[in-house]
């Protein structure tokens, strides 16, 4: 079973992509797809690739219903290990990242960065979970918006948050600019 990612930043995400405006995007850890929905939402054709471990028949053609062309059965990390040539408009990577160590998570965005114009980023920090029902549900980085503008060019950052119990939680999502980007974009609409 696929799982989905917090909605918190969905109208911000729908704003982001509309600036953005991309052609060709690649997904990271797709779930069960609904980035791949907000992009159908927009009627704007896109190439759309995930790389998503596939833990069920019914996972591919769900996803392919969503409108994701080429869905890589892989891990994330052995698939940026072995790395890859193709250039994206966007690499997106929703509630994902902090399932990585923070070494992980710095070296996917990295690499992503040689890859893409933007990387899109949405992840919890201070947020423990364990893996209840699969290894890959287990979080194991949490990091702040300083440990991302230390190392690369933070275009776009919004936070949020809950208490429970005695621990805060936040959320992020942030769009960064790829190492050769040379774009600007336009205004965010508030």
């Amino acid at each position: 079973m696929l799982g989905s990612s917090a909605n918190a930043f969905d109208p911000c995400i729908r704003q982001l992509v509309a600036m953005i405006n991309p052609q060709r995007v690649l997904e990271l850890g797709c779930g069960r797809g609904k980035f791949g929905e907000m992009l159908q939402q927009r009627n704007v054709p896109v190439s759309l690739k995930a790389v998503q471990k596939i833990f069920s028949d019914e996972d591919l053609p769900q996803l392919r219903a969503r409108g994701y062309e080429d869905v890589v059965d892989a891990d994330i990390m052995a698939y940026f290990r072995e790395g890859f040539d193709e250039n994206y408009d966007v690499i997106v990577a929703l509630d994902v990242i902090e399932h990585f160590l923070l070494s992980d998570v710095m070296s996917i965005i990295n690499f992503a960065l040689y890859r893409a114009d933007y990387m899109l980023l949405v992840w919890p920090s201070a947020h423990p979970q364990a893996a209840d029902t699969s290894a890959f549900d287990r979080h194991r980085a949490s990091f702040e918006l300083r440990d991302l503008s230390d190392r690369f060019d933070v275009v776009f950052y919004a936070q949020t948050g809950f208490a429970q119990m005695n621990c805060v939680h936040r959320y992020h999502v942030a769009l960064l600019r790829g190492h050769m980007n040379v774009k600007v974009l336009p205004p965010f609409a508030a």
